[in-house]
């Protein structure tokens, strides 16, 4: 083999790499998605997806250090706080590292909040990944809500729903009153 053929084997097999690695990663987040939306048991989803150090932080839902922390976080929110959600994530940006990562999608969530309210929220997912023993691992879980909206009202009435702080990073030119 040539040094040129060589090289050309080693830069198809690193984009090669780093692909498998994307795509692993996305398929771990989707996964998330489904398995978070069934409810399936968040405590198994966290110790199965996470590493032990993971940080999670959603502005007003709260952030934690570690997986016990977000463990609790997340039976909060999803047994009492929205009780019903679909994630549709979207647009994502992700770069690979070596055996780190960092992964941005946008996210469209239908949800039904606890007490039985229809609600919008729309925000984006920032994520960081850590490869530990040959597997990619959830270390860093981060939503900046852009809105989250009464579904009767619409996010540009009411970007965010009574007893959710949040300011607007964006202002709907042209839209509403």
């Amino acid at each position: 083999m040539s040094k040129q053929e060589n090289i050309m084997t080693t830069i198809n097999q690193a984009n090669l790499q780093m692909l498998l690695d994307k795509n692993l990663i996305e398929e771990l987040v989707y996964q998330w998605d489904y398995l978070t939306d069934e409810r399936v048991g968040s405590d198994e989803v966290i110790d199965s997806f996470c590493t032990e150090d993971v940080i999670y932080d959603a502005g007003p839902l709260g952030r934690t250090e570690g997986k016990e922390a977000f463990k609790e976080a997340a039976r909060e929110i999803f047994d009492k706080e929205l009780r019903f959600t679909r994630h549709m994530r979207h647009n994502p940006i992700i770069n690979v590292n070596g055996d780190e990562a960092t992964g941005k999608w946008y996210a469209d969530i239908p949800s039904i909040t606890g007490d039985g309210k229809a609600v919008w929220i729309q925000g984006t997912y920032n994520l960081g990944f850590r490869r530990i023993n040959g597997n990619w691992k959830i270390s860093k879980y981060t939503f900046e809500f852009a809105y989250m909206t009464d579904f009767d009202k619409g996010w540009v009435k009411e970007p965010f729903i009574e007893g959710v702080p949040g300011e607007l990073n964006w202002k709907p030119e042209g839209v509403g009153s």
